[in-house]
């Protein structure tokens, strides 16, 4: 082999190395929290990306960017799926839409109501928000009792300073 062929096959290999750590860190996770919307989202996340990939990537290589950003269930998920293909007992999957469709089927409960589901996200949301703000409001109040305290003590000093330098 060539030293030039050498050098082409290693620094190709290593800049594709180097572009795939790069793809699959910006690639969201999913699997710890597996409800419906935390699918949905993930969901998003991924046709977002769908659609700003550069389309020299082949599909399976998208699939492959997919199926590493899937942790805990969802990864055990995909491992006991695959045993399945593998046994024949399942097709396998070859790009990110037949991958999208079996998750929804998995992932998303057909008694799902995505609008009820949302409404109760942003309540709880709110709720946060407001009991954050609370704790926030009661924080500053109490900085405000403190810094009119010590202006007070400041001020008193002063006037007995001044009382002191009039005797």
């Amino acid at each position: 082999m060539s030293y030039r062929l050498y050098n082409r096959l290693h620094l190709g290999s290593h800049s594709e190395d180097k572009m795939h750590h790069t793809h699959e860190s910006t690639f969201p996770f999913f699997g710890e929290d597996i409800s419906a919307l935390s699918y949905i989202s993930w969901e998003r996340e991924i046709n977002d990306l769908v659609q700003s990939f550069h389309l020299r990537h082949s599909k399976y290589y998208f699939l492959t960017l997919c199926i590493s950003s899937l942790l805990v269930h969802a990864r055990e998920w995909w491992d006991y799926r695959q045993f399945r293909v593998e046994k024949g007992r399942k097709s396998p999957i070859q790009n990110w839409s037949k991958l999208r469709a079996c998750m929804r089927r998995t992932f998303i409960p057909p008694s799902f109501d995505f609008d009820r589901e949302i409404e109760k996200k942003k309540i709880e949301i709110t709720r946060r928000k407001e009991e954050k703000l609370t704790i926030l409001l009661r924080e500053m109040r109490e900085l405000e009792e403190k810094e009119k305290i010590r202006i007070q003590k400041r001020e008193q000093k002063e006037r007995e300073k001044f009382k002191q330098e009039l005797r």
